[in-house]
């Protein structure tokens, strides 16, 4: 009986273990669903901006860019404004010189490069180059990271229009490139599924 009851104990225990295994999986699948399923109310997890209590944020899929003001006491935010260009898809948005800068989300295929005013909301240019991406901005220069072909393009901030310093594109690796880049120490780094590449941040 003894060993019996023992054996009841483990099958118990065994249960109970397989039991919230399989209602992690459930919640899991649960939280995916609703992330990424039609109608989502999960976050959307790009890397907005902050100047003083001035807040951007953007994401893609046709939602607007939006400015948000901060109060003195932080209790309470306000709406300054929105604009439809910067639905940004992959690899979040800079600013430099009072402009934002990054790419749009068109469709999955596609996308364009676009400048805003932080100040006033208004778009200064939407320029066509290679498809969407990541950008990063470094000593005055824009570091664009194309999502498809993985073309990269050394760019001077520009409202007026695309100002490209210099280009090359990105051979080893597999796959889209999402990764975003990175600048450390004077180097540029770049990962492309398993190949992570460093460059001269200048070229």
């Amino acid at each position: 009986m003894k060993v019996l009851s023992v054996v009841k104990t483990k099958c118990l225990k065994f249960s109970f273990l397989i039991f919230l295994f399989l209602s992690s999986l459930i919640t899991f699948s649960q939280e995916v669903i609703e992330y990424r399923g039609t109608g989502r109310s999960g976050h959307y997890n790009e890397t907005g901006l902050l100047k003083k209590s001035e807040i951007f944020v953007t994401s893609a899929y046709d939602h607007p860019g939006i400015k948000l003001s901060l109060s003195a006491d932080g209790k309470s935010i306000q709406e300054v404004w929105q604009n439809e260009t910067p639905d940004t898809h992959q690899g979040r948005v800079v600013m430099a010189d009072g402009n934002i800068y990054g790419s749009n989300w068109q469709n999955n295929s596609k996308g364009n490069w676009a400048s805003i005013n932080l100040e006033t909301g208004n778009s200064n240019r939407e320029s066509e180059w290679h498809n969407k991406g990541s950008v990063i901005y470094a000593d005055g220069m824009l570091y664009m990271y194309g999502e498809k072909s993985g073309n990269i393009a050394l760019a001077r901030p520009s409202a007026e229009k695309m100002k490209t310093i210099s280009t090359f594109k990105i051979s080893e690796g597999d796959g889209p490139h999402w990764a975003h880049p990175a600048i450390y120490n004077g180097k540029r780094y770049i990962r492309h599924s398993n190949v992570l590449a460093a460059y001269n941040k200048n070229v």
